[in-house]
Parts: C-alpha cells; structure tokens; sequence
C-alpha cells in the first residue's frame, strides 16, 4: 500500500513466472504460500491480483479509493482470503484495511515480519519492550483492526519461516 524506498526489491523466478517482489519479506510470505499450495492447505495464490483490486467508499478523512492486497488466497473450498504483509505499518495502511473489511466479505490476514511482545493494561495496549513511540502506535493501530480481520501473525519470521528456512533462498 505504501511505497518505501529504501526497502529491497527481490525479483524471482516462481512457477507463476517471474516476480518483483517489494521486500524480502514479501518473497518469504511467497515461498509460504507456495508451500502451502504444495501441501494442499491451500488451492492457489496470486500476488499484487489485479482482479483483487477492491473498490472502496470513502471514508473518515482521507481520500483512500482502493485496496490492492499483497496476496490473494484460494482454498480448496472456494473461497478466498486476502494476506497483507507488513513491516511497517502507518496508519493510512490500518484505514485502508479497515474500510476494505467493512465493505467487502472476504477475510483479511494481517502478517508482520516481527513486532516487540505486547500486553494490555487497563484494556491499554502496552509494550515495554517498543523502542519508540512509532513502535507502540503501529502495534496499536493493529490492535484496535482485530475485531475488524481474521486474524494478525505477530512474527512471522519466528512463528513461519524458522520453519521453512530450508525454502528460502536468499
């Protein structure tokens, strides 16, 4: 959703043809999905679907028109799942998910690479361990999205690709 500049592109040769991702993390989530699908658990995947293309109503304050998900899930039953990775996560990138999870039926996944451990005091989210305010904010704007998605991967790299490191090729 957000452009930044001074993260990795990762071009690779996939059984989808080539592919640019944005960052290595993105390639990572790929290497999942394609995993995923080898096994089963999933039907397909697609990456940056131009047919996922949400179109949005506007709303609060910011002028947002679309939502474009990193990946778009099949499972075997037919139906579908939208996964949106992150790394950072601003807050225009919350409104844009909220409004496509209002809007739209399909569930949405919310995967960070990493985020510091978390807790809540008095319903508060609170993290001892967030080096900055920038920190806290992002986890509490994905904090207050939960009743809104399926579901967030904290730490993906922990939690999914220990396990498959053996795929990555980086």
């Amino acid at each position: 959703m957000t452009n930044y500049g001074h993260v990795e592109r990762i071009t690779v040769e996939t059984e989808k043809g080539e592919i640019t991702f944005r960052s290595k993390f993105e390639y990572r989530w790929y290497v999942w999905c394609q995993f995923r699908k080898d096994q089963g658990i999933i039907a397909d995947w697609w990456y940056e679907d131009p047919d996922s293309i949400l179109e949005l109503e506007k709303g609060y304050h910011l002028n947002i028109k679309e939502y474009h998900p990193d990946f778009t899930i099949l499972y075997p039953n037919g139906d579908y799942e939208f996964e949106e990775t992150k790394g950072y996560f601003p807050a225009v990138d919350a409104t844009t998910l909220r409004l496509a999870a209002q809007q739209y039926e399909t569930p949405v996944n919310l995967i960070f690479a990493r985020t510091p451990k978390f807790g809540f005091i008095n319903g508060v989210v609170c993290n001892c361990r967030a080096k900055n305010k920038k920190t806290l904010a992002q986890i509490t704007r994905a904090v207050a999205l939960e009743p809104h998605i399926k579901r967030i991967i904290w730490n993906a790299n922990k939690d999914i690709f220990e396990n498959i490191k053996y795929l990555i090729k980086e």
